[in-house]
């Protein structure tokens, strides 16, 4: 990955931040701690708040589920963590998991660790264990890592890191990546999805990212980001919903699973939360947020060399909202 990219890729954690932020203060999402990365965050558009709270509210289901349905000590690991708060405010909301693991640049990891210790709201939550490492790039406690890495080196390297500050194979664990395998070559990002598969004992594998590449939208979508020098370089590999379950399937993994935001959003979202953020501003740009909804996805997979522990990933899906009124009923997936 040449520098001028990867620093590119590095500055889209600030427009994620940025629009999680805006969703923040528009009352789509709670968080209590993302405005400490985020001075003053500017009014984003109504249809980007949206499509921040549906990527926030779809990842954030499938962890809560994972978290509540598998009984056993548990590990989050999240990809090219970023800004991302969710530790936090997990740890701030009592949910249950033995150890959350953040990896990213050195860069980001630098910045986001003096974060931490500048606002007493977070550094407390670590509890008395916290201690920094590598020269400040790095954090520890006893349920948190914040390890730097290139995740290139996922095998070679980033995994022995992680097993030295407790990462634990034998345990269920759940693997996030937003927008993060994508900017890879795929040849990179599938080193990680088989390693995954084949020496934990149980995981999830949780992905949004980009699809569709070559319709006039896709085309124009990646036309701006190649302006800005950033380049999707996996997106050629996984372009639809199941070529994104491909992935996983044919290295190993049991089930795997994909929609688009459009689903997301109509059929796996309360529609009691539905009418509420309808409330907030109205979203006039209906078209386009379609089209662009259409261009993102959520996939995830699961795999168990345990038949009890299986039997608790089974559970980590989707509700299904029937969205014929007025009953509304509720079936699962």
């Amino acid at each position: 990955m040449d520098s001028v990219h990867e620093a590119a890729v590095r500055g889209t954690n600030d427009d994620a931040v940025i629009s999680k932020a805006s969703a923040v203060q528009a009352a789509y999402i709670s968080d209590n701690f993302v405005k400490y990365f985020v001075k003053r965050p500017p009014r984003r558009p109504p249809i980007i708040n949206r499509g921040t709270y549906v990527r926030t509210t779809g990842l954030d289901i499938l962890i809560t589920k994972f978290l509540e349905t598998v009984k056993a000590k548990k590990q989050i690991v999240s990809f090219g963590a970023g800004s991302d708060t969710r530790y936090f405010s997990y740890k701030e909301r009592s949910r249950p998991f033995h150890k959350y693991f953040e990896i990213d640049y050195p860069e980001i990891t630098s910045r986001k660790v003096a974060i931490i210790r500048r606002h007493k709201q977070m550094y407390t939550l670590l509890g008395e264990s916290a201690r920094l490492g590598m020269g400040g790039m790095e954090l520890y406690a006893d349920d948190y890592c914040l390890i730097a890495g290139d995740l290139r080196e996922f095998t070679t390297h980033v995994v022995d890191r992680l097993i030295q500050h407790g990462f634990d194979t034998s345990l269920p664990t759940i693997f996030l990546s937003e927008c993060v395998l994508i900017y890879m070559e795929s040849g990179d990002s599938d080193k990680i999805v088989r390693w995954v598969g084949e020496n934990m004992s149980a995981a999830v594998f949780v992905v949004y990212e980009q699809i569709l590449p070559d319709d006039a939208f896709g085309s124009v979508m990646l036309q701006n980001l190649k302006l800005r020098n950033i380049e999707l370089r996996g997106i050629y590999a996984y372009p639809s919903l199941e070529s994104q379950k491909e992935r996983f399937l044919k290295r190993g993994w049991t089930h795997a699973e994909a929609i688009d935001i459009n689903k997301m959003h109509d059929r796996h979202i309360d529609p009691r939360e539905l009418e509420r953020i309808s409330r907030l501003e109205l979203l006039d740009e209906v078209e386009e947020w379609r089209l662009l909804s259409a261009h993102y996805c959520i996939a995830w997979a699961y795999v168990a060399k345990n038949e009890s522990i299986m039997e608790m990933l089974e559970q980590v899906k989707f509700v299904y909202y029937d969205p014929i009124p007025p009953t509304r009923r509720i079936v699962t997936t």
